[in-house]
């Protein structure tokens, strides 16, 4: 009897964490299939991003950032987001998918996640500027977002920090 008591325990409870795993699942949107061209234009938009001296504090609504926790965390986000830009810069001037670049996302993402919640925050949303820069619409499939982040009409992310529209970027600055 003992015996068939712990096994229905472990049986709850594994179904449980397969049940719960299912719908955390579930909150992250399919990856776009799109395609789009890595035109000249959105090259250079990624090679400004590519430049700028990230992670520093600002005041973008909805909410503001207050930079960086450690000069060392620093160094691992911003290694993070430029190695995603390097990688897109390599491809040819030519189609590039949603699910290479979703692939690159996940990876850069990987590399913070240790990283504190703020500072993973920025990193995610200097992404969906790569995402928005290349001209993509749907989902990355990389975020899982609440009904308190808008998204533009016909896109599937949310606007980065100091956009206006998916077609007005914030000033990227140059150091």
């Amino acid at each position: 009897m003992r015996n068939l008591i712990i096994f229905l325990v472990i049986a709850i409870l594994l179904a449980g964490g397969a049940a719960g795993w299912w719908l955390y699942a579930r909150s992250f949107p399919p990856g776009s299939q799109e395609n789009v061209l890595l035109t000249p234009e959105k090259r250079q938009a990624l090679e400004r991003l590519r430049h700028e001296d990230k992670f520093k504090p600002h005041d973008y609504p909805p909410l503001g950032y207050t930079g960086i926790a450690t000069p060392e965390e620093g160094a691992i986000a911003q290694a993070a987001v430029n190695d995603a830009i390097d990688a897109i810069l390599l491809f040819k001037d030519e189609s590039i998918s949603a699910e290479s670049v979703s692939d690159l996302i996940g990876r850069a993402m990987s590399r913070v996640r240790l990283l504190e919640t703020e500072d993973r925050d920025r990193a995610a949303n200097y992404m969906i500027e790569i995402w928005y820069i290349l001209g993509f619409k749907g989902a990355t499939g990389q975020f899982a977002y609440g009904a308190a982040f808008q998204r533009p009409a016909g896109y599937s992310e949310p606007l980065p920090p100091g956009w206006k529209s998916p077609t007005e970027p914030r000033q990227i600055d140059q150091p």
